[in-house]
């Protein structure tokens, strides 16, 4: 029984749709609050199929989780459960908090009382914060250092984690970061399905302030991969020297190796999609305390998990791509519920 949270969103489900497929004889417990920024119908074969029962929970629910523990013998968890997008933190971190930091504390508290086989939290990027000239990477042992409502809800999220890793040697925790993320499912309101779902609609793709924000970029695919190496991977004991060296806990960070500008990026959707990048795409004002870059180094996943991305970017952006294409009632339904998804910030009254 593994359960998975936050799984009507863009990388939980398709680890749903991952684990369904390389693991059969696993049955999935899904949990998503159902946020407008969410979407059940992206797990809505796998519910039909059998292979997921879902529940409509909030993480910080304690009781409600803890009843679905005891229901379902919860033997693995990997919490995706957060609200995750930069730009709407800006405007709402409360809610950011509320998901990343309580909710992360109060399931790890469900999995502690309820004695889980493992729990895996996943993090993000983001919470090393700007990528200083001299940093070549970050890494597992990177100081956090987080500055924008989003990535410092996160970062508090992996020091709770951290401390129960460290002041509960019996539980078995893992926790992960990744590269940015693209493919299938992504909630047309970040970068890559912003621009497809704009240009397939005749509008502009929006590039923030000059365009050469550098990200580091990695297919969910691959991510789903790294993660379910992390969920099976043999479990090690906390090193006593990890108060001081967060790199030898058990935290994994997932990476291609492949790092582009937003240009480059949209340069590369345009050409997929036969568009030339002049007509397609319009420069707006950039949004505040944005990140310049980031890039982090998957040398530990590879050393101690045998991690290896398989998806050729180039490939995986065309699959995307198409993907948007085939299943434009999908998201022009998302579009139709939670309007226009793009911040205007040159217009104060429009980034309230």
């Amino acid at each position: 029984m593994i359960l998975i949270t936050g799984v009507a969103g863009f990388i939980g489900s398709n680890y749903a749709h991952f684990v369904a497929k390389q693991h059969p004889d696993y049955q999935l417990i899904g949990v998503d609050k159902l946020t407008p920024y969410s979407c059940r119908d992206n797990i809505r074969d796998l519910e039909a199929s059998g292979r997921l029962i879902f529940h409509q929970v909030d993480i910080v629910d304690q009781q409600a989780l803890a009843e679905l523990y005891q229901k379902y013998g919860i033997n693995y968890v990997v919490n995706f459960a957060a609200e995750s997008h930069n730009d709407r933190a800006i405007n709402n971190p409360t809610s950011f908090v509320h998901s990343n930091v309580v909710g992360a504390q109060t399931i790890l508290e469900v999995s502690r009382l309820h004695g889980v086989k493992r729990h895996v939290h996943i993090s993000t990027i983001e919470v090393y914060g700007e990528q200083g000239e001299t940093v070549p990477y970050f890494d597992e042992s990177s100081p956090l250092n987080a500055k924008t409502p989003y990535s410092a809800s996160k970062a508090a999220g992996d020091i709770i984690v951290r401390s129960y890793m460290q002041t509960y040697p019996d539980m078995d925790i893992a926790m992960t970061h990744c590269a940015n993320n693209y493919g299938p499912f992504q909630f047309p309101e970040k970068l890559i399905p912003l621009a497809i779902t704009n240009i397939l609609r005749g509008k502009k793709a929006l590039l923030y302030g000059d365009g050469l924000q550098k990200r580091d970029w990695l297919h969910v695919e691959d991510h789903c991969r790294g993660i379910d190496l992390v969920v099976h991977c043999p479990a090690s004991s906390i090193n006593e020297n990890a108060a001081t060296n967060p790199g030898l806990l058990p935290i994994y960070d997932f990476s291609a190796r492949h790092e582009l500008t937003n240009i480059e990026i949209l340069q590369k959707i345009c050409k997929v999609l036969g568009k030339e990048f002049e007509s397609c795409v319009q420069f707006v004002a950039d949004r505040p305390n944005h990140d310049r870059r980031y890039l982090i180094n998957p040398e530990k996943a590879e050393r101690e998990l045998g991690f290896r991305p398989e998806v050729e970017f180039d490939a995986g952006m065309e699959a995307t791509v198409a993907w948007y294409i085939d299943n434009r009632q999908w998201w022009e339904n998302i579009i139709d519920t939670t309007g226009e998804l793009a911040i205007d910030w040159a217009t104060p009254s429009l980034s309230k």
